[in-house]
């Protein structure tokens, strides 16, 4: 690269585990002068030819170490959202109910469901269809939490990409300044060209953020779950996830 030439800004795979604020990821990424969101959202491995410099796109995109190694091949930077799958549950079936866009497959099984407790207790064991209910509902099961999870939680032990979590973004100002100085870091040889310091992007970052904005957002809150859970719930979330739970480091045993 010649003297005075810039670099391109980075090309960025907002990449997430559902439910876990992935829209606000989006903000924080579109704070960055120059970047845009892809026109789709990133479904499969094809669709990465979506994410030119500058842009950013979202998706939900299983691990593997192929498509790890595409990504790498493509220079695309990954930045991986997770969070307590216990309010990843909660905020799941609030959004298979409202079903904004009015397409999503779980959503006539669950609003035949009684109660919310039936239907939280649902969406944390999973469900396998009778026949007839496959017919009725033209879907065979609902995948358990752990199950929902699992596929994509393996970016969290992939190098080379950078990992946050929904509670660093939201517990605290100081919390949130030192995820978003690590996506800088991550990012940073991509973005010197726009010749700001990192506590300048910092500040534009944070300017961009406006849950309200997001065409999913309802609470965005850390540990919504406590008020929603019952005892069968979490008895029923430690038989499926308990494990899950600890080794991602949310709890330290199943005494919750």
């Amino acid at each position: 690269m010649s003297p005075n030439q810039t670099r391109p800004l980075p090309r960025v795979l907002v990449n997430s585990l559902p439910k876990s604020g992935t829209h606000l990821l989006l903000q924080m990424i579109l704070g960055i002068p120059g970047m845009i969101i892809t026109p789709a959202w990133i479904i499969e491995d094809k669709d990465l030819d979506l994410i030119n410099s500058g842009s950013v796109g979202p998706g939900h995109l299983v691990h593997s170490a192929e498509r790890a190694q595409l990504l790498k091949q493509k220079d695309i930077k990954v930045i991986f959202i997770s969070r307590d799958l216990r309010d990843v549950a909660v905020s799941l079936v609030h959004f298979v109910m409202l079903n904004k866009w009015g397409n999503h497959p779980w959503t006539p099984y669950l609003k035949n469901l009684k109660t919310h407790d039936e239907r939280l207790l649902a969406m944390i064991n999973g469900v396998h269809l009778t026949k007839e209910e496959q017919a009725e509902y033209h879907m065979t099961n609902i995948p358990n939490i752990k199950q929902f999870s699992e596929d994509k939680l393996g970016w969290l032990h992939q190098p080379g990409i950078c990992t946050v979590t929904f509670e660093e973004l939201v517990s605290d100002e100081d919390s949130q300044n030192q995820s978003i100085m690590r996506i800088l870091d991550y990012l940073w040889e991509d973005l010197k060209d726009l010749h700001l310091t990192k506590f300048e992007l910092l500040q534009k970052i944070k300017q961009n953020i406006v849950p309200e904005n997001s065409g999913t957002f309802r609470k965005g809150r850390i540990g919504d779950w406590k008020h929603e859970f019952t005892e069968t719930h979490k008895e029923a979330f430690k038989k499926v996830a308990g494990e899950l739970l600890i080794q991602l480091g949310y709890e330290k045993d199943n005494n919750w």
